[in-house]
């Protein structure tokens, strides 16, 4: 399934399928090279969008979760509502569309909201829809340490069970994200879309490790970017609520609001939704070997000019 170049039918080493096993795994596709989960990726390019849409675009596992109550929160100052609603219901999710899911209603979920509307999406910024890409409606895309971000993807896949079975999932795992063949890859790929857009007046980039180290200053650069204007308490109460300790406790935005769905594997302990959620974890997971091939994929993007902040 994710990360090794299966299609997610197939359980690896037992013979049964994933249905069978895990019924709830997300089915893949892949779309104009990219493998993503199911969605109505040929309706993107053409879909309506409006001046007023904040889209939190990131490459998945780059502080996505974080980005979006952050942003939420800017927009809104609704902290009354950002503790009683799950977050999948204040920022809809465009790139997956699975019925069986109550948050993953696709496109049309999103052409039904009320402006103004937030939206995340892992889409590459040659998959978003064309008039976004021109400038109607603003993007804020979240960017992090590639080496980070490999063990966080493969720890949310287990834990929501999206891998196939068998020894060395870790490692098929990352050889399928430095081969640019697992979920949203190749990273250098997806990091540059929006990187070469930068100076475009509706594209905010955000370095991870830039926010988690000065979360007050994101947030008045945020708040700059979509024109409001913040108090000294508002800015202060955000970057609270937003703190990694508490984001793990809320269970408005940790997902356990997902347990009664059988999604998500809550037997398993060492993996949860929110992680330490500090810069440098990979340094207890990736041998020499892997850390050097991750420097390649590094080096694809800063030679562009783009600074990835390693701990």
């Amino acid at each position: 399934m994710a990360g090794n170049g299966q299609t997610g039918d197939a359980m690896a080493g037992n013979g049964q399928t994933g249905d069978e096993k895990y019924p709830m795994r997300i089915k893949e596709r892949v779309f104009k090279g990219i493998l993503m989960w199911q969605c109505e990726a040929e309706e993107f390019e053409t879909m309506e969008t409006r001046e007023d849409d904040i889209w939190i675009c990131t490459f998945p596992r780059s502080g996505t979760t974080m980005t979006q109550e952050l942003v939420y929160l800017i927009q809104t100052l609704d902290f009354e509502r950002a503790d009683n609603t799950e977050l999948d219901t204040r920022v809809l999710f465009l790139d997956c569309k699975d019925d069986r899911f109550p948050f993953y209603k696709g496109k049309k979920a999103i052409d039904e909201m009320k402006s103004p509307r937030l939206i995340k999406s892992h889409l590459h910024h040659f998959l978003l829809p064309e008039q976004l890409q021109n400038g109607k409606g603003r993007i804020i895309y979240m960017f992090r340490n590639p080496k980070d971000v490999v063990i966080s993807l493969f720890k949310l896949f287990a834990w929501t069970r999206q891998l196939d079975e068998g020894e060395n999932m870790f490692g098929r795992f990352f050889d399928s994200f430095v081969e640019g063949t697992a979920y949203a890859c190749p990273w250098p790929k997806h990091v540059l879309g929006y990187w070469e857009r930068k100076d475009d007046g509706h594209v905010l980039l955000l370095r991870y490790e830039d926010v988690i180290k000065d979360m007050p200053a994101a947030i008045r650069r945020i708040a700059k970017f979509l024109g409001r204007t913040l108090t000294d308490e508002n800015v202060a109460n955000i970057a609270d609520h937003c703190n990694i300790v508490n984001m793990r406790n809320n269970d408005k935005v940790n997902l356990s609001y997902w347990k009664n769905i059988g999604y998500v594997n809550f037997e398993e302990n060492e993996s949860q939704f929110i992680n330490k959620g500090h810069p440098g974890t990979w340094h207890e997971k990736l041998s020499p070997e892997q850390a050097a091939k991750m420097d390649k994929l590094i080096r694809e993007v800063e030679d562009a000019g783009l600074q990835i902040v390693q701990t």
